[in-house]
């Protein structure tokens, strides 16, 4: 595992950016996986602006989205695809034929779990994942006592994840308590992983990953095994941490 220590959430942010725009410019073609949340919509405004003011050839490039909810209908607003949509392919100019969602409006969720794992297996393989990190230590929503061998599936949502979901919907809207996500072991098999927490709520679960490995009671420990695994912090995130030793 390598951290980078940022000197603020703004420079936390651009790094990654950074990151990602580095692997789009510099493979042919690049497959990048995507994740959600509150803490990647910066990144991706600064990937927008970045790739608006020196411009990428994107034909070649795919994406894999990490995960989605089940439930919810087709084009919800408060869907991960229509996330993407917004914050990601429409400002790029992209068409919907550059990404591929776990697909969650089907009878058979099992069947569409493997149909991602042939999907991501058929692309050769996921250069860049991008991943948050839940308070709880999920990854994706791979929940406490997951399995590092653990492989695209259908999930309940812990009661933490819902509370820490809830401000992304109305407040008179049912939750999703169910998820199709990637796997521990299909994360674990792109070929870089990078990672970003901020704010001073991810300061614990900072401090757990930086003190035990492959413990299912925290799934992003399972992480540090990783050969190419970046974490980048900011300075709350990093507030129960020390590097200087």
């Amino acid at each position: 595992m390598r951290i980078i220590l940022a000197q603020s959430t703004a420079e936390a942010n651009e790094a990654v950016a950074s990151i990602v725009y580095d692997k789009l410019q510099g493979l042919l073609n690049p497959v990048i996986g995507l994740a959600t949340g509150r803490t990647m919509e910066p990144v991706y405004k600064i990937l927008v602006q970045k790739v608006r003011a020196r411009p990428l050839n994107l034909k070649q490039s795919f994406f894999f989205m990490l995960d989605e909810y089940v439930g919810l209908p087709k084009n919800h607003v408060s869907s991960f695809k229509s996330y993407i949509d917004q914050h990601v392919r429409l400002p790029l100019g992209l068409s919907e034929d550059h990404f591929a969602f776990p697909s969650v409006h089907v009878k058979d969720f099992d069947e569409s779990a493997q149909n991602y794992e042939r999907a991501i297996r058929e692309s050769s393989g996921i250069d860049l994942q991008l991943l948050g990190v839940g308070q709880n230590g999920h990854v994706g929503f791979n929940e406490p006592g997951s399995s590092k061998n653990s492989r695209t599936r259908l999930v309940k949502l812990s009661p933490s994840t819902l509370v820490a979901n809830r401000p992304s919907f109305q407040i008179t809207e049912n939750l999703p308590a169910e998820a199709i996500s990637m796997g521990i072991g299909t994360i674990m098999e792109a070929k870089e992983l990078v990672m970003l927490a901020t704010g001073k709520n991810k300061a614990d679960v900072i401090k757990y990953l930086v003190n035990h490995h492959n413990d299912d009671k925290c799934p992003v420990t399972y992480l540090k095994s990783h050969a190419h695994f970046v974490l980048v912090l900011d300075p709350e995130a990093a507030s129960k941490i020390n590097l200087n030793i």
